[in-house]
């Protein structure tokens, strides 16, 4: 099994109710070709960069989860027909997620330490 990350954009003008319901479809299609769901992070409301289908927000949604090779295809089959998602992305996921990880912190080589000094 291998992980991936799933980013998608759903239209805010469907409603709450509606945008849980396609977050929990999302959800159960990964689950339900045996994949684990390791994180969702629901992003929420965002301003686009540019207009999407004449919207200028999208409520984002972010699922990190490890999978059989084939489940990708079968989320962007099920995105391309949702008509509530606007844009989505899968990939690979080559970084190594940890809730309770911070940030490090950069640190200054000695010789330009001593330069600022």
């Amino acid at each position: 099994m291998r992980k991936y990350e799933t980013t998608f954009i759903l239209d805010p003008s469907i409603g709450e109710e509606k945008i849980e319901s396609e977050i929990k479809r999302v959800s159960d299609l990964i689950q339900g070709h045996g994949a684990k769901i390791l994180q969702n992070d629901r992003w929420g409301m965002r301003k686009l960069s540019y207009p999407i289908a004449k919207k200028n927000q999208g409520y984002y949604v972010f699922i990190l989860f490890e999978g059989e090779e084939s489940l990708p295809k079968e989320l962007e089959r099920f995105y391309i027909l949702n008509e509530s998602c606007l844009r989505f992305l899968t990939v690979k996921s080559e970084t190594e997620y940890a809730p309770e990880s911070q940030p490090k912190e950069r640190s200054t080589p000695k010789s330009e330490a001593e330069d600022l000094e």
